[in-house]
């Protein structure tokens, strides 16, 4: 039986299960269907749901990096003490959940993704351990900022830029587009946030523009409370777009049109279907020179156009 046909097969097992009220022999199930296609149907619901209603004998394990916490954080801010495990290029994930009040019964760090690897076939020796569900969209916006809020002006939209991508996907915007991008927004009545870490930012000279402002802080949950100020967020496949895009703020994302179906079917395509999402995908290493100005009017067209915001 192919992996199409599969999904559907262990779906209705496991839908079958729960309703003789078998919710544990349910679980390795809808964690099969998961691994198969991470949000068939309602798939992330029932297995929520059986999860819930099952003896909760088993680990329940998160993978990846913020992008990834961010969403299985609808259930674990609502669980908060079950047996999670966490494998993590992260190397802050210890701060990050216990600021959230978060119990993590073990962590796994990685650098590479030989080690990821090698860290989930030892984790398939245990036989009670699932993934942990995952949301697409927050029910509540999860994050609080000691920061002012943003002065709201109808007329000067606020966009929020995020240039880095996640160290475990693609490369960083270029240079040029960058610079042009933040020049071609500044010429239209707007404010600009602009996040990352100290470290990424100082490598750039932004013109000296009271409308521009920074998400830097070295706490990245304060910088995440940020997104919520903004109308829409622009920027590389990283933290920041899962975050704005789970939270149904307006997202234009670039990345490289690199294969990569783990990334588009759980993070991308899902947000593009409900309008969410504007997604541009260039060449590997190609959004330079003469692709700059394509890629400026993709985002510009897509304010005016579709989000009537400039």
């Amino acid at each position: 039986m192919n992996r199409h046909f599969k999904k559907y097969y262990l779906y209705l097992l496991a839908r079958c299960l729960c309703l003789l009220g078998l919710y544990d022999r349910a679980l390795p199930y809808y964690a099969k269907v998961i691994q198969f296609r991470t949000f068939f149907f309602d798939v992330q619901k029932q297995y929520r749901r059986a999860y819930e209603k099952s003896a909760k004998k088993c680990d329940l394990e998160v993978h990846g990096g913020v992008g990834d916490f961010l969403q299985h954080l609808p259930f674990m801010l609502q669980h908060p003490k079950e047996n999670y495990v966490v494998v993590t290029h992260f190397p802050r994930a210890k701060s990050f959940f216990e600021n959230l009040g978060i119990n993590i019964q073990h962590y796994y760090f990685y650098q590479l993704r030989e080690e990821h690897h090698l860290i989930k076939e030892n984790l398939k020796e245990n036989k009670n351990s699932y993934p942990a569900p995952r949301q697409i969209f927050f029910d509540t916006f999860p994050f609080a900022s000691s920061e002012k809020k943003l002065d709201h002006d109808p007329l000067m939209p606020v966009i929020g830029f995020h240039m880095t991508p996640s160290a475990m996907t693609s490369n960083p915007l270029s240079r040029d587009f960058i610079d042009q991008l933040i020049h071609t927004l500044l010429s239209y009545q707007t404010k600009i946030v602009l996040f990352g870490t100290q470290a990424e930012l100082s490598h750039f000279e932004f013109q000296k523009d009271d409308r521009i402002s920074f998400a830097s802080h070295e706490n990245i949950i304060e910088n995440l409370a940020q997104v919520q100020y903004c109308d829409v967020m622009i920027g590389a496949d990283s933290v920041f777009k899962t975050m704005s895009s789970m939270a149904k703020i307006p997202t234009i994302i670039f990345y490289e049109d690199v294969k990569s179906h783990f990334r588009d079917r759980v993070f991308i395509d899902p947000y593009v279907r409900k309008d969410i999402m504007f997604a541009y995908k260039y060449a590997y290493q190609s959004l330079e020179g003469v692709k700059i100005k394509p890629a400026i009017d993709f985002i510009i067209t897509i304010l005016k156009d579709r989000l009537k915001l400039i």
